[in-house]
Parts: C-alpha cells; sequence; structure tokens
C-alpha cells in the first residue's frame, strides 16, 4: 500500500496509548486501530482531531511512498507441443523443469511466469492451462503458470478467469446478430461464448466437423473482410470458431501481456521459446527490436528443429526437447548466463555456449 499511516511515533511523542487517543478524538477503538493499522482511512473530522489532539500537520499523519516493484522473468512457451514435451516421462520429468525454474529464481532475485502461448481457441488453452497450473501448485510454485493466451479468440486466461487482450472490433461487433444467427442454425447451442463474453469465440455443443466448417465458411462471407478471418477447433476439449483480425499473431499477444506485466513488476528480461520453428521464432523475431525499445533484453529458447533459423544468433539457445529434460537443460544453460549486477539489475552474457 502506498498511503502509510504514521500514528505509532505522534502516539509517543503525545504520550498517548490507542484508547486513550480514541477516547479523546472521540472515534471508537476499533474504527481507530483500523485506520492504525491502513485498514481504513480517517474521515475529514477525524483527521482535524487528530492533529488538533496530537499537534500536527495532515501530511505528517499520512505520508505517500513509492513502492518498489517486485521482479519478474516472464517466459512464454507456445505449448502446441511443448505441453506433451513437459508431459512426457512422467512427475519425474517435470520435476526436473520444475527444479531448473527454482534454480533461476534463487539466481537472479526474480519470479519466474510462464505464459502459455497457443494458436488454438479458448476451451482447449483454459483445459490445459489448468493442468499446468494444478501441476506447478503442487510443487509448490503456485504462480509459475500465470496464465496462457488464447491466441485465436484474444483472451488472456489465468486463475482468476479471463481478460480480453483485444478490443471488440467495429467491424464484427456490426454483424453480431447474424453470427448469432448462423451459429444457432447449425447448433441449437451455438452461443456467443457467455464465459468470454466476447463476440470473437463462439462455442457449440453438437455441431459436427463439417458443419464447423460450413458456419466459418457463412461467416467469411458475411463479414467479408481480408483483414477478419474466422478459424474453427475442434478436438476433445471444445468446438469452437473464432473470427479475429488477422493481425492477432501470437508475438503481438507476446508484446501486449510484456507491456502489462510492466506496469506491475521491474521486468529484467524476457524469455520467449516454441517449437513449432518458423511461426514460435517469429514471437522472438518480431518483438526483439520491439521489446529493446523498452530496455528489455529478450532471449529466444527452443528445439533443435528451430536450431537452422537461427542465423547464429547469441541470443538463442538450442536444446533437444524430447521430453522436459531437454526444456529444463535450455532453462539451466540461460541461468549461467545470468548476472545479477550491484543494482539489481541482470546482465546476460551472449558469448556463453
Amino acid at each position: 500500500m502506498a498511503i502509510i499511516i504514521n500514528l505509532d511515533e505522534l502516539m509517543n511523542k503525545n504520550g498517548y496509548t490507542l484508547t486513550g487517543l480514541a477516547e479523546e478524538i472521540g472515534i471508537t477503538l476499533p474504527n481507530l486501530s483500523n485506520i492504525k493499522t491502513g485498514k481504513a482511512f480517517p474521515s475529514k473530522d477525524t483527521l482535524d482531531n487528530l492533529c488538533r489532539v496530537l499537534k500536527c500537520q495532515p501530511g505528517d499523519i499520512l505520508e505517500y511512498r513509492l513502492q518498489e516493484k517486485g521482479k519478474v522473468i516472464p517466459l512464454f512457451l507456445d505449448y502446441s507441443g511443448t505441453t506433451d514435451y513437459l508431459l512426457n516421462g512422467g512427475a519425474e520429468n517435470v520435476k526436473k523443469f520444475f527444479d531448473s525454474v527454482i534454480n533461476m529464481q534463487n539466481k537472479s532475485n526474480c519470479e519466474v511466469q510462464i505464459t502459455m502461448v497457443t494458436g488454438s481457441a479458448y476451451e482447449s488453452a483454459k483445459s490445459k492451462y489448468t493442468l499446468l497450473h494444478q501441476l506447478a501448485e503442487n510443487y509448490g510454485l503456485p504462480e509459475l503458470f500465470s496464465g496462457a493466451v488464447a491466441e485465436y479468440c484474444g483472451f488472456l486466461i489465468n486463475k482468476e478467469g479471463s481478460q480480453s487482450l483485444l478490443p471488440l472490433d467495429t467491424r464484427i461487433l456490426a454483424k453480431r446478430s447474424e453470427i448469432a444467427s448462423i451459429a444457432s442454425k447449425y447448433d441449437s447451442q451455438g452461443i456467443i461464448s457467455p464465459s468470454t463474453t466476447s463476440l470473437y469465440n463462439l462455442q457449440f455443443e453438437t455441431i459436427s466437423r463439417e458443419d464447423l466448417a460450413k458456419v466459418s465458411m457463412e461467416i467469411d462471407a458475411l463479414i467479408n473482410d481480408p483483414e477478419i478471418e474466422t478459424l474453427t477447433y475442434f478436438d476433445e476439449y471444445g468446438k469452437e470458431c473464432d473470427v479475429k483480425p488477422k493481425n492477432h499473431t501470437k508475438a503481438q499477444a507476446v508484446y501486449m501481456v510484456v507491456n502489462q506485466l510492466r506496469e506491475k513488476y521491474d521486468v529484467p528480461f524476457v524469455v520467449i521459446g516454441g517449437d513449432s520453428q518458423e511461426e514460435d521464432l517469429r514471437m522472438y523475431t518480431l518483438n526483439k527490436e520491439r521489446l529493446g525499445s523498452l530496455g528489455l533484453e529478450s532471449i529466444f529458447i527452443a528445439p533443435k528443429n528451430i536450431g537452422e533459423f537461427a542465423n547464429n544468433d547469441k541470443n538463442i539457445i538450442v536444446g533437444d526437447w524430447e521430453n522436459s529434460d531437454g526444456i529444463a537443460d535450455c532453462i539451466r544453460r540461460l541461468t549461467t548466463r545470468m548476472e545479477v549486477k550491484e543494482d539489481g539489475g541482470i546482465q546476460i552474457w551472449k558469448n556463453i555456449a
């Protein structure tokens, strides 16, 4: 809390106990106790009486202190394949990954927070995030998996629920009733998702894969805009159709989340990882300059199949991602390149293999 209540020193200086001061200014002891501990703020009349009795100015009682931000290292992982890599091999492999994260946190004195980034739709992203968050929580890392970006529908999902990364596009919004009619024609349960309250995401109960494709084609024809695309997702997690701007990509989602984190934390550097070659490498390359303009260094950790695209970039760490051992090894190698400076910042050495 940035507003500090300085009553202890003033009471001692003037010889008052909390009970005595409460009686003198005419409020109850519990109310004064809440003011003293910062659970409540004094009213104007109470502040007047405190200043009169304690012979002070309002600024002696209420002090604003700029709080130092906590430090966080954001790590973004694509999980179209990474989820499987983390889970293959059972609990021991996941444990090695978690231990490598704990080691990084201990060396950097920063909290590592992982945002999973996916090209899948809302329900799939939510299900996979819930699974990984629970695994980390069971290992004593309840804040490790801080969220998941469902790229198709533009939402950041976390344990509190979900929040939109994008404002509703007026071109899509203008067709809301027509989109709803198309959805209900193929599935009476087809709805604009109440869980996300977003026009981008439509969820279905009984629709077939073929009919879901027809929904997509009809919505594309209805909106008829080259900058808007309709994508479908059909698997055990859900049957969904997302209507979104084409320019909302994984790279853009990563940049948006980093900017959100900077409002709350000191962000020393950003780690981006993925397993799908060109698409996930773009998450790093498209953000490298933008993050640099914010004073942030970006590191990319990747499996061997990205090595041919790396172009000798010293900030790309390539590992063998057969299971979580490979991802954990990349985290360990990255940690060896970190040096905490005297001012609390972090230096990343580029010339270490």
